[in-house]
């Protein structure tokens, strides 16, 4: 998968988050971070200053109960954003278990 596909990008953009290509950011300097988990500008579903990082744990958070759409998002980071992935995992997990290699997000 090399695009996050639109279908999820209208569900994920209905609850105010999506994933962004980043080619051009900051974070993307080495190549390694082409895509990004954010809050969407336009929303108003996540406020304040930590509004990206209130969307890593929304979506992390209904990944864990079971959303396909969520967990596919995750899957996505983890395979083409790898680093964005690891921000969020660090963000989020409690125990960091979603780095290790052998857990795998049902893949849907």
């Amino acid at each position: 998968m090399t695009e996050w596909p639109p279908e999820h990008q209208f569900d994920a953009q209905a609850e105010g988050w999506d994933i962004f290509e980043a080619s051009g950011s900051i974070l993307n300097e080495n190549g390694d971070h082409p895509f990004q988990l954010q809050a969407c500008d336009e929303s108003d579903a996540f406020t304040g200053d930590m509004r990206d990082m209130k969307a890593w744990n929304h979506v992390y958070t209904k990944a864990h109960a079971g959303s396909r759409l969520h967990q596919q998002a995750l899957n996505f980071l983890k395979e083409q954003s790898e680093p964005e992935f690891e921000a969020i995992i660090s963000e989020c997990s409690p125990d960091g278990r979603e780095l290790n290699e052998e857990f795998q997000w049902p893949m849907l």
